[in-house]
């Protein structure tokens, strides 16, 4: 089997509302909502690009990236990376992953992970028809394939955060990533809403506040854990500091009662061996866009675990592709830290995926797919529709 075609398709994804009020479209003049309003904020369309692999025996293998400020990466880059990308592994065998990933690292390019994801995706889809087996069993096995799910939540005033957690717990979301602004306005005001979430929660709900890098300095965070949450058992913080800060992250850490989350500090396998022998963090947060698909991501999932840290397995926004794919990669986490985000398909309009993929139960938790690969079906005559939007 031989890698015959690669096909990037840019596709453009109406937003929905909850789109909108996550990132802080149309918001009241003077007013934050989200730390990455300025990439994010009053668009159009959302910009993706979806991946499509064929072999010399015509199997199909299909993956999907995103433009975002993490990886560094536009839609027009996103086309460009792939195409340079699909010369270098036309003619490969897809069941040699370890050696396209180290082709592709011999490139050199950096930032990029992303389109490698979208790739990294699509030849897993292939290797799973052609075993016959899902995603989540070339991994390794699963240790889970049914699960509760994590709300990412919208920044407003603390009342509308907190009626806003109580009516989603009713609809099975089991944590909650509440979004921050930190010093864009204040860290009290950030923990004004938190103090309202954490009381309309059960005390065993976590709650993950995502500050995105903006809560200044080690001493600002620890300070603001020390006046406002000491003894809340139930509160996590996320990546507080600057991704470049590790001393920072590794001092909040030593210092917090509560769990400190890596995200946008696990910039590669590197920083990821850093952190867990370091224990810079007590959680890390990984994603396929931003580790760059399966094959890193279970790397750097079994090195956090080596080291006894719990894993938590986040979005990367994109439609029901993703969200199913973000689900392979979670059904193989043996130390979970919390239910994964798996919902970004209610942020866009649009249905790419015809049928199949990750599915809800009558009490409203995910359950992942038997069928071999991503296990699910593209509408491709959708995806030339949006693919013509612009």
């Amino acid at each position: 089997m031989k890698i015959s075609k690669i096909e990037a398709i840019p596709v453009w994804f109406k937003p929905t509302d909850e789109y909108h009020a996550l990132f802080g479209s149309g918001k009241k003049k003077g007013t934050m909502v989200h730390a990455r309003e300025a990439w994010f904020a009053n668009i159009q369309y959302k910009e993706n690009v979806f991946v499509k692999i064929t072999t010399d025996d015509g199997i199909v293998g299909w993956g999907e990236a995103c433009a975002h400020p993490v990886t560094s990466e536009t839609q027009a880059g996103i086309l460009a990376t792939i195409a340079l990308f699909g010369r270098i592994i036309h003619g490969k065998n897809p069941f040699h992953i370890g050696a396209i990933h180290e082709a592709l690292d011999n490139l050199f390019l950096q930032a990029n992970n992303g389109a490698r994801s979208a790739i990294d995706i699509a030849l897993y889809d292939i290797m799973g028809k052609a075993a016959g087996q899902p995603i989540y069993n070339l991994l390794g096995g699963a240790h889970q394939t049914r699960f509760g799910k994590l709300a990412t939540t919208p920044r407003s005033d603390p009342k509308r955060m907190a009626d806003h957690a109580r009516a989603l717990i009713k609809q099975g979301y089991t944590c909650f990533e509440p979004k921050m602004t930190g010093h864009l306005e204040s860290l009290d005001a950030d923990a004004d809403r938190l103090e309202a979430i954490l009381e309309a929660v059960p005390k065993n709900c976590p709650v993950i506040a995502d500050p995105n890098q903006m809560w200044g300095t080690a001493k600002d965070t620890i300070n603001l854990l020390d006046r406002r949450f000491r003894g809340v058992g139930n509160l996590a913080i996320e990546q507080p500091v600057w991704s470049h800060d590790l001393t920072g992250l590794a001092s909040i850490t030593q210092a917090a009662t509560h769990k400190i989350v890596a995200d946008e500090a696990i910039q590669n396998l590197a920083t990821m061996v850093r952190i867990a022998s370091g224990r810079y963090a007590d959680m890390v947060s990984l994603k396929l866009g931003k580790c760059g698909g399966f094959y890193k991501s279970v790397q750097m999932m079994r090195i956090a675990e080596a080291a006894g840290l719990p894993v938590r397995i986040d979005w990367t926004q994109g439609s029901h592709l993703l969200d199913t794919a973000t689900g392979h990669l979670h059904a193989t986490v043996r130390i979970v830290g919390c239910d994964p985000g798996m919902d970004y398909q209610l942020r866009i309009e649009d249905r790419p995926v015809k049928e199949g993929g990750v599915t809800l139960d009558r009490n409203g938790h995910f359950v992942m797919p038997t069928a071999p690969g991503l296990g699910l079906t593209v509408d491709e005559k959708l995806l030339k529709k949006l693919s013509q939007r612009r």
